[in-house]
């Protein structure tokens, strides 16, 4: 078998919009190296400051070099029927295929990353990057933060690896198709990955210092942490967790939607740097009251980042829209006020008249809910508690199932809801949550009206 051991210099740490600026290849069997090849790379971009003082890679040194179209065939040869490998795989594979993706062609190789094979070869070092595993090994490391240079100690490192027991046995263990070690990130314990069950809950992205990176959630934990590094995209999100991710952590939540109420109180309360869909809300689409000049009640769709002030909140317009249409057939109303246009030959709704339905309809559109959803429990012997109040939700936990054994519905039921809410996690009125409340209390057949 042949391994191609890569290194990459680049502009930056994104493999989608950040580009190469060296390459350096040695081919060898695991033992002796076979064939070599370099070269500089143009970016046809800027190289930053920091990232010349860290290479010493200027814009001159590239300035005449070949583009990576132009030595892409020299690449594909050289990686041929080998395996690939680098130290912190992820990234230097990350921005090869990218490059070779932008050409508009299909590249794909297995891989392997002697951070995760030195780790099992050489248990106990305290670092294991490649300067300090070279120092550790008294492995050569010259030129160090060019593409020969680290190409060479990691050749050398790969070749200690799979000259032990161990690092052969992690190398063939490896290399099996379709083993975590092909998409995990290099320096997460595995058996934080073979800990995560598949069932609902929410699941955390750890840097060194153990801050959150990402949070999420997912109905099957195990397949939706899988699906952030198991795909083809180069995205930055991806890269920088590759990058930076040290540990993984996970709640059993016992359904989708009280996973949904825990990551959204968790993303608040840490506002982790690749949240950024909730960091920055996208614009709700929103229903909002107003009287026109004429003194005529209408209704109409606003995209906002908040729910304030709105008669009701949607993730879509579509969904807006159908809505307004459902109130304007249910309350008879003049549909050109209701922000629909006119939609029928029919005469139209009168402004006395109008105006008279409106009044009663709005009674019932702020006429919010105040209630519970009482959801499955993280094992069989709990129950999800997510209390609603005045149309927002304002606190989850866990109970004992027990203590719900009486129906929820009866003067008992909901005497016992009152009092269990009162120990819940209070949570603070979120536009996130309130545009998914309201489909939840038509849908969810756990809701639990309370009782006037």
């Amino acid at each position: 078998m042949k391994y191609a051991v890569v290194d990459i210099e680049t502009t930056g740490g994104s493999a989608k919009s950040q580009g190469i600026t060296e390459i350096g290849i040695v081919v060898t069997d695991g033992n002796t190296e076979l064939d070599r090849w370099s070269s500089l790379i143009n970016p046809f971009e800027h190289i930053p400051p920091r990232i010349e003082a860290l290479t010493g890679i200027s814009n001159e040194m590239v300035e005449e070099a070949p583009g990576f179209g132009e030595v892409a065939d020299k690449v594909a040869e050289m990686l041929a029927d080998c395996v690939f490998v680098a130290h912190n795989v992820g990234f230097d594979y990350a921005f090869i295929r990218g490059h070779f993706e932008a050409l508009g062609t299909s590249w794909s190789r297995p891989k392997l990353c002697t951070v995760r094979l030195a780790r099992k070869a050489f248990p106990g070092l305290p670092r294991y990057g490649l300067g300090p595993l070279c120092d550790a090994l008294d492995i050569r490391h010259v030129n160090r933060h060019r593409a020969m240079g680290d190409v060479e100690a990691t050749v050398e490192l790969f070749h200690r690896i799979a000259a032990s027991e161990r690092g052969e046995a992690a190398i063939a263990d490896a290399l099996k198709r379709g083993t975590r070690e092909n998409w995990m990130p290099q320096h997460v314990p595995a058996a934080e990955f073979d800990a995560l069950p598949d069932e609902p809950g929410v699941y955390w992205f750890l840097d060194g210092s153990g801050k959150p990176l990402y949070i999420g959630m997912s109905i099957r934990l195990q397949q939706r942490v899988r699906s952030h590094f198991s795909g083809t995209t180069a995205s930055t999100k991806r890269q920088v967790l590759l990058r930076d991710m040290r540990a993984l952590k996970h709640e059993l939540a016992g359904s989708e939607w009280m996973a949904a109420v825990m990551e959204d109180a968790r993303i608040r309360a840490h506002w982790p740097p690749l949240n950024r869909a909730q960091k920055q809300p996208k614009a709700y689409r929103t229903v909002v009251h107003y009287v026109d000049r004429q003194g005529r009640n209408r209704l109409a769709i606003r995209a906002q980042g908040s729910a304030r002030d709105a008669v009701r909140t949607f993730h879509s317009e579509a969904s807006a829209r159908a809505w307004l249409h459902e109130q304007t057939l249910a309350h008879a109303l003049n549909s050109e006020w209701m922000g629909l246009g006119t939609w029928s030959s029919a005469q139209p709704v009168s402004e006395d008249v109008h105006n008279h339905r409106f009044e009663e309809a709005m009674l019932e559109w702020k006429n919010v809910a105040s209630g519970w959803f009482v959801e499955a429990g993280r094992t069989s012997d709990e129950r999800g508690l997510i209390a609603v109040l005045d149309g927002h939700v304002r606190g989850y936990g866990f109970v004992e199932a027990e203590d719900l054994a009486v129906d929820p519905s009866s003067a008992e039921g909901q005497e016992r809801l009152r009092d269990l809410s009162l120990g819940l996690h209070p949570v603070a009125p979120s536009s996130t949550l309130d545009a998914r409340l309201r489909e939840q209390i038509q849908r969810n057949p756990s809701w639990v009206a309370r009782q006037s």
